[in-house]
């Protein structure tokens, strides 16, 4: 049964932004994970704690975070990617950051 108003003239919902920056058409699977606020946060503490600017620590992957990635991948001489990729979460200490034990806060 159709319903009246429902149907041809509806298009599909798109996103107004990427989740994450997109490499050769479409992010890696592994990549939305790693864009969530809590690691997005940590990689911008470390960033920030090894004289990159990634800008206002807030879990949000804007320009500024982008810019102080790619330029620390590039020193690091990791591929430059722009993404907070698993390698450089792991150059970042982003899992032992965000997983500490307490006593070490």
């Amino acid at each position: 049964m159709s319903v009246p108003g429902d149907g041809d003239h509806l298009e599909p919902r798109r996103r107004s932004e990427p989740i994450g920056p997109a490499v050769g058409g479409a992010a890696p699977a592994g990549d939305f994970q790693s864009q969530r606020p809590p690691f997005v946060q940590e990689a911008q503490r470390a960033l920030r704690d090894l004289g990159y600017n990634p800008g206002p620590i807030d879990g949000t992957f804007g320009p500024q975070t982008r810019t102080a990635l790619e330029k620390y991948q590039m020193a690091e001489k990791l591929t430059v990617t722009g993404q907070l990729d698993a390698e450089t979460m792991e150059r970042l200490d982003v899992y032992k950051r965000l997983f500490r034990p307490a006593r070490e806060l």
